[in-house]
């Protein structure tokens, strides 16, 4: 046996380098997944307090670091084709002087930290304020009903990391029951806006949001 390794020792020495090589490449890859999985952020949309239309939009943070929240959009489709996006960040009944001592009193917008959730309200009410910000709704009625809302997207944009980049998540609301009174998500879990495109389509919400907040807007129809 020892004369067997003596006279293989050089092609031996080579299988155990390699042997090394290869576990160090499996721990340098374990470790760069764990690392990714810190760096990446984690934000979820959830359906709170059953499922009925004034059940509870609830986004979660289940990332490594802070973030904040910079928007909050949601895309209506209607029975009848018409498509609706605005942004529903700020609250549309709110006063600067609101805000006084906790700026939650007039926007969605703000910081979350680490396992950390934030209430955007009931879907009735996001949805009722897209709706009168086209003159779609007026009062207290069902908004559901009243635009005849088929399904509805919503999504939230935040900052995260040091870099500050934005990052985007997004969960689909399907309407269904027999009078259109309950509301249910289209999947089990949220959709991360991590590509190229999608990244395009939040820096022009973005932009979209701050002009129409200098023009006075609220929102307008999806193109």
């Amino acid at each position: 046996m020892w004369e067997f390794f003596t006279a293989n020792a050089k092609a031996l020495s080579v299988v155990a380098s390699f042997g090394t090589m290869v576990v160090w490449v499996f721990y340098a890859h374990l470790l760069y997944q764990a690392f990714k999985r810190q760096r990446q952020a984690r934000i979820l949309i959830n359906q709170g307090w059953g499922e009925q239309i004034n059940s509870v939009a609830i986004v979660s943070n289940m990332s490594h670091e802070p973030v904040y929240i910079q928007c909050v959009v949601l895309s209506l489709k209607l029975e009848d084709g018409r498509k609706f996006r605005d942004s529903v960040t700020d609250f549309d009944d709110a006063e600067p002087w609101n805000a006084k001592n906790d700026p939650q009193e007039i926007t969605r917008q703000g910081p979350l930290n680490t396992g950390s959730y934030m209430n955007l309200g009931t879907f009735q009410t996001l949805l009722r304020q897209s709706g009168q910000q086209h003159d779609l709704i007026d009062g207290d009625e069902n908004p559901v009903k009243r635009m005849g809302v088929r399904n509805f997207k919503l999504t939230v944009i935040c900052n995260y990391g040091p870099s500050g980049e934005a990052i985007g998540v997004q969960r689909k609301f399907v309407v269904h029951g027999e009078n259109s009174d309950r509301l249910r998500p289209d999947s089990i879990y949220s959709r991360r806006l991590t590509n190229r495109r999608a990244r395009r389509k939040m820096e022009r919400w973005l932009s979209e949001q701050v002009q129409n907040a200098a023009r006075g807007e609220a929102g307008q129809p999806t193109r």
